[in-house]
């Protein structure tokens, strides 16, 4: 099962006593996977659709708790790439259900879509974070944080992604961005630390605890490989090292004798030929009296300079 799946299976066991954050869950969802119909003169209806069982039933079960409306479910096969059943509601002249939920405004006259976050919806704290559990619900995925870390709301509405833009930022500070993606507006989230206080917000707790464990071994995996391959580029650069400053050392010796050097480079030399697996520290730990790494560098530098020199002389 995936990540989305998981959390939403979990938000949908939610439960809220309070009439207001019913609402809020309910006007979350249907903002971004209901569909408005005209119904004839100044009626709409609604068709809402969701291909996850879960959210189906909450609908469902919000309905007719919070309205009294008996809805059929019907699920359908999707043929479509071999996805998976969607499930749908329909529901007659729903002007006044989706007035109340903030969807539509009515001005006395007639009605037109509200492309706002509803303020009336969402006064409370609590109605805030069911208002953003059901825009999930409706319309979110989230990635296995095994392969990336990315959340997103998928809305249709311009307007209405650059809302919930300010209103996630506003209230919470993810720093939620948007994407066009064909005809859909993307509200997205990709820091980890980010979307774990997203998950945190809606309740998705379980979720997130799972989450974070993946998220700490994935970190650890790759602090891990970082110091492995940090230790083995710096094991490899001993070793080029190592093999340079050998390759000078016998130059030196086949053409004019390592007397040729003076007592440091010379004691320098002969420490570096029998331990060449040694880093410079250790090799200055070796000299008499010892010297510091920048001091055996400096010598082996001169012996390399000197073969070069002597090379070229033979040559």
């Amino acid at each position: 099962m995936s990540f989305s799946s998981k959390s939403k299976n979990e938000l949908t066991r939610i439960r809220t006593e309070g009439k207001c954050c019913n609402r809020a869950v309910l006007s979350g969802i249907i903002r971004v996977s209901g569909a408005l119909e005209f119904g004839g003169y100044n009626a709409m209806n609604l068709r809402i659709v969701t291909e996850n069982p879960a959210v189906a039933r909450l609908v469902f079960i919000l309905l007719k708790k919070t309205y009294k409306l008996h809805t059929e479910l019907i699920m359908k096969e999707n043929k479509v790439l071999n996805k998976h059943h969607s499930y749908e509601m329909f529901i007659e002249r729903a002007n006044d259900l989706l007035t109340d939920l903030g969807i539509l405004n009515y001005n006395g006259e007639s009605y037109s879509l509200n492309d706002r976050v509803p303020k009336e919806i969402v006064k409370k704290n609590c109605c805030k974070k069911a208002y953003l559990r059901g825009i999930y619900l409706g319309g979110g995925s989230l990635s296995a944080p095994e392969k990336s870390y990315h959340l997103e709301l998928i809305t249709h509405n311009e307007v209405f992604a650059k809302e919930l833009i300010n209103f996630i930022n506003d209230n919470y500070d993810l720093g939620t961005k948007v994407a066009v993606r064909k005809k859909n507006y993307i509200v997205y989230v990709k820091e980890s630390e980010r979307i774990v206080d997203f998950l945190n917000i809606i309740g998705a707790h379980q979720t997130l605890l799972e989450y974070e464990n993946i998220r700490i071994l994935k970190q650890m995996r790759n602090n891990v490989n970082r110091v492995v391959n940090c230790e083995t580029a710096n094991l490899t650069k001993t070793a080029d090292a190592a093999y340079e400053h050998i390759q000078a050392i016998e130059t030196i010796e086949t053409i004019v004798g390592l007397d040729y050097l003076d007592d440091k480079l010379r004691e320098m030399a002969e420490i570096r030929v029998e331990n060449p697996e040694a880093t410079l520290k250790e090799l200055g730990e070796m000299m008499t009296p010892p010297i510091g790494k920048s001091g055996v560098n400096h010598r082996l530098k001169k012996i390399i300079e000197l073969a070069d020199q002597i090379s070229k002389r033979k040559g």
